[in-house]
């Protein structure tokens, strides 16, 4: 029982595309996520009986100053103490703002002078 040495060389070349099919369908994948958080954000922009696109976290705006020696220190802004952040209540970006998930996660996040 012989092989051919084409043989091999097919079996070789079918694992060098698994990684290019693991790429692309994982694009796939994210792409199509993708329209379908977009497709669902229009809709409710279109139609707000379906339920709301935006909203907004409230925060307390915390500026982080640095000193020497590499230290900080944190103050509440004296000017501005307080802000609504406007989001979008989708997986993803949409019309300019950020996803409310991510503006909660990083609201009590200090600013940097």
């Amino acid at each position: 029982m012989t092989t051919s040495p084409s043989t091999f060389a097919d079996s070789s070349s079918s694992f060098s595309h698994i990684p290019r099919r693991i790429f692309f369908a994982a694009l796939a994948l994210f792409l199509l996520v993708y329209l379908g958080d977009f497709l669902w954000f229009q809709l409710r922009l279109h139609y707000p009986a379906v339920g709301t696109t935006t909203s907004s976290v409230h925060r307390i705006r915390l500026l982080a100053i640095p000193l020497k020696n590499n230290k900080v220190e944190y103050q509440i802004d004296a000017q501005k103490p307080e802000e609504d952040l406007p989001c979008a209540r989708s997986l993803f970006s949409h019309a300019g703002n950020r996803p409310c998930w991510y503006v909660t996660r990083h609201a009590k996040d200090p600013i940097t002078m």
